[in-house]
């Protein structure tokens, strides 16, 4: 039983932390556009919302007069690949390539 306890409590944590851990990664007022596609048949194209400047890794590329770059490779996008989709839904954007097919 005590095995169990413990193995309720780290599974909570890690639930807790992938949950909380958006809040402080994206900045969910403002959208990442997909570096190589603009439209799809059915509208614009985003990755989801953008990470937050300070974010390691999460760019592909920084370019100055365009900002950043991003790609459905970043590490934010794949770990939280199904918040990014709800949130495109939600705001009526089209996923990139990688994610429709």
């Amino acid at each position: 039983m005590k095995h169990l306890k413990r193995a309720g409590k780290v599974t909570g944590i890690v639930l807790g932390l992938y949950l909380f851990l958006p809040l402080l990664i994206f900045d969910f007022t403002s959208l990442a556009y997909s570096s190589d596609e603009e439209y799809h048949a059915s509208g614009p194209v985003a990755i989801g919302p953008r990470p937050y400047w300070w974010v390691p890794r999460a760019a592909w590329k920084l370019d100055i007069p365009g900002g950043f770059s991003y790609t459905t490779n970043g590490w934010p996008f794949v770990v939280w690949k199904p918040l990014c989709l709800v949130f495109l839904k939600l705001k009526g954007y089209v996923p990139p390539r990688e994610w429709r097919d």
